[in-house]
């Protein structure tokens, strides 16, 4: 009986491996996916050696799971730390492990974090991690899951923190953060958040001289990474992205405008509402053609402009007569619409020049570049705030 068992394991891992190879002739496309993430096991346990247990599943199937004090153990009922102690079998569990399981039979496995205490009249929670945050205001956060599911924390939900006294509110829900929630609908009620223990991004190293802008960005929700946690600091950041950005950075208000007429823009994209709003506040123009061009990359002096527009619609910018010689030898390049919110931004260190001297303002802006604009814009704000 264990032979079949063994070989019939083998066949089924030799039928995935040949449904991963391209039919002849075809050209396999690369698809970009999440790095394997814990996987979800549920049934009954029963300990059988000292920091081993033997899970059974509903279908009957077991995996031989082992768990050490890196496990975190958590009360499913009230969130609280918990530990394996008072186990007794046939207890009912829910626990992810790591994805990768030992060819042995039974599989063996080790536990990321085991649920104990399951509820029994609501759903027991579920172990996430984030991968971007679409939306933060004093509401709440708005955030996708590397699973591709979409959450939303709002400011008044119960969140703590595993095993530490630290403050945490929904604002410390960032890339790349792991959690427990419990959740009514799409909406968390309850969120536990567990130590930070690895870089947020799969392609911004820690030693990435924007960094810190990157993970301030993402956090508040102004700038994206994918699914995979992927954030493509040297793309050039598009007229879409943008639009985007400015609408979280006023705190994603209700949209009461019309929708903008563009040729180019009925697909219904999901940054309509953010251009809507952009367009009936005058921040944002289309082409001449009745086109707003979403996938067009944005310069350096258009993203001086935008961010300058936003400031004089919150009532700042340049106050009465004002004036300002650039410093830098292409300054000449600047265009004459541009001029005044370039000026603004690079006297408010917003904006600043290459390691050559020039501004560079027609060059287009990377998505890493725009972020520290961005963070240094909020820093301009919070200053005023303080100041003012």
């Amino acid at each position: 009986m264990k032979k079949k068992r063994m070989g019939a394991l083998l066949s089924l891992v030799l039928c995935v491996a040949l449904l991963a190879v391209p039919a002849a002739g075809a050209e396999a496309e690369p698809v970009a996916s999440a790095p394997l993430g814990p996987t979800l096991l549920d049934g009954t346990v029963k300990q059988t050696n000292e920091g081993t247990l033997l899970l059974t599943k509903e279908n009957g199937s077991q995996v031989i799971v082992g768990y050490n004090e890196t496990t975190y153990i958590v009360d499913a009922t009230d969130g609280m730390p918990a530990s394996m102690t008072g186990l007794k079998d046939g207890e009912s569990v829910r626990m992810y492990v790591g994805p990768a399981m030992a060819l042995s039979e039974p599989p063996q496995t080790r536990a990321v974090i085991i649920l104990r205490n399951l509820p029994k009249d609501k759903k027991a929670p579920t172990y996430q991690q984030v991968a971007a945050v679409d939306t933060v205001n004093e509401s709440g956060v708005a955030l996708t899951t590397r699973e591709g599911e979409r959450m939303t924390v709002p400011f008044d939900a119960k969140t703590s923190p595993y095993l530490t006294k630290n403050l945490v509110t929904y604002r410390n829900l960032i890339p790349g953060t792991w959690f427990l929630a419990w959740s009514s609908g799409v909406e968390v009620t309850r969120a536990v958040l567990f130590p930070y223990d690895g870089l947020p991004f799969t392609d911004v190293e820690k030693s990435h001289w924007a960094y810190d802008d990157i993970l301030a960005v993402t956090s508040r929700g102004l700038l994206q990474c994918d699914s995979t946690l992927a954030f493509r600091p040297g793309d050039a950041l598009t007229r879409a992205e943008l639009v985007k950005a400015l609408y979280e950075l006023a705190g994603s208000p209700a949209v009461i405008q019309s929708i903008p007429g563009f040729e180019d823009v009925q697909d219904g994209g999901d940054y309509m509402n953010a251009l809507t709003w952009a367009v009936g506040n005058k921040l944002v123009n289309g082409y001449s053609d009745n086109t707003f061009r979403p996938n067009e990359v944005v310069s350096r002096q258009q993203l001086a402009v935008f961010l300058y527009r936003w400031e004089q619609h919150r009532g700042g910018g340049f106050q009465g007569a004002w004036m300002f010689l650039l410093d830098y030898s292409d300054r000449d390049s600047v265009s004459q619409y541009a001029y005044e919110g370039v000026a603004w931004c690079v006297t408010n260190n917003i904006l600043s020049g290459r390691s050559d001297g020039t501004l560079a303002p027609r060059a287009s802006v990377s998505r890493a570049a725009a972020s520290a604009m961005l963070q240094r814009y909020l820093t301009y704000q919070a200053n005023a705030r303080s100041s003012g």
